[in-house]
């Protein structure tokens, strides 16, 4: 296993377990409405978050069991995570959110480069 493989399995278990427990605890909290108001958006930006963050975490554990299939699984999960990124940074951006729009573009910023250092190695 090359170093490039640890850093994608790091990164993807330890993205796809942090967005999973942000949404649980904010909906635990019942806080959710603060950064989404209408409740269908909300309902819907929830579940693709845990959907992406489920990919990322069974493509980090997938590749640190060294299988086949889990560096396109990776590829998938990154480019669905920058996606987000950017679109949720657009939200949070009208709310003023400006610690979660930073922590969004870094998350985006390294998702895209991890694809990038992929394709180009």
């Amino acid at each position: 296993m090359e170093i490039l493989d640890y850093v994608n399995g790091i990164y993807a278990v330890t993205v796809g377990i942090s967005l999973n427990l942000f949404w649980i605890v904010v909906v635990a909290l019942k806080s959710s409405h603060k950064f989404i108001e209408d409740s269908k958006e909300r309902l819907f930006h929830i579940i693709a978050e845990f959907f992406i963050s489920s990919l990322a975490l069974i493509a980090g554990v997938a590749i640190f069991f060294e299988q086949d299939w889990a560096n396109y699984l990776f590829f998938i999960a990154m480019g669905a995570l920058t996606y987000a990124c950017i679109n949720a940074s657009g939200i949070y951006s009208k709310k003023k959110l400006w610690l979660l729009v930073g922590t969004l573009a870094l998350v985006g910023i390294i998702s895209f480069v991890l694809i990038m250092l992929n394709l180009a190695l």
